[in-house]
């Protein structure tokens, strides 16, 4: 709908995925990368003052594990890590792995959130995931300070779990009553 309302095309595009095992990342990444990509190509909006350009759209795909046993403590152990901390010197064997740690209990140790990078383009390869990520995790509406996980994960997970409460898993809402409005999660 951002593209409509703003009449323009677009040229990348990243998506944070949550609820992906270790084990199933790759066949995941495998069966909604292309599925996405097609859906990428058909976006071309009406009006749009820019025009598609001749490469596909560029596209980074991420993976949030929010149940991981990884914590980081100081080199005494008595701190946990601040929130906004952000450790890049874990690597996974098959993929780019960064952590960051979006909350600072004072009583309890924090638990980072993991973010597997399934896949990156080229063309996405000097934009700072990290960052971009750490800085949606600042931007879920009606909360003060930053959240665990960026908010579009954060918006999808709330929406899930407000449609799972239906007797009919969510099918008797009306979308188009709540179409652009984020308010009620």
């Amino acid at each position: 709908n951002a593209l409509r309302v703003l009449k323009v095309n677009p040229m990348s595009c990243v998506v944070w995925r949550d609820g992906v095992g270790d084990a199933a990342i790759s066949q995941v990444a495998n069966d909604e990368i292309p599925q996405l990509r097609k859906a990428l190509e058909r976006q071309v909006v009406p009006g749009a003052t820019a025009t598609r350009p001749p490469n596909p759209v560029s596209l980074a795909y991420i993976v949030c594990q929010k149940r991981i046993a990884t914590k980081f403590l100081s080199q005494d152990g008595k701190h946990g890590m601040p929130a906004g901390a952000l450790v890049t010197g874990l690597q996974g064997a098959d993929f780019q792995t960064f952590y960051i740690n979006g909350t600072s209990p004072p009583y309890s140790t924090p638990k980072p959130v993991r973010f597997v990078v399934a896949k990156r383009d080229a063309a996405l390869a000097s934009t700072p995931l990290p960052e971009l990520s750490w800085a949606l995790c600042h931007d879920y509406p009606n909360w003060t300070g930053p959240i665990k996980l960026p908010s579009p994960v954060q918006m999808a997970h709330k929406l899930a779990e407000l449609a799972g409460g239906f007797p009919d898993c969510g099918e008797s809402i009306d979308a188009k009553a709540y179409a652009n409005k984020i308010y009620f999660l």
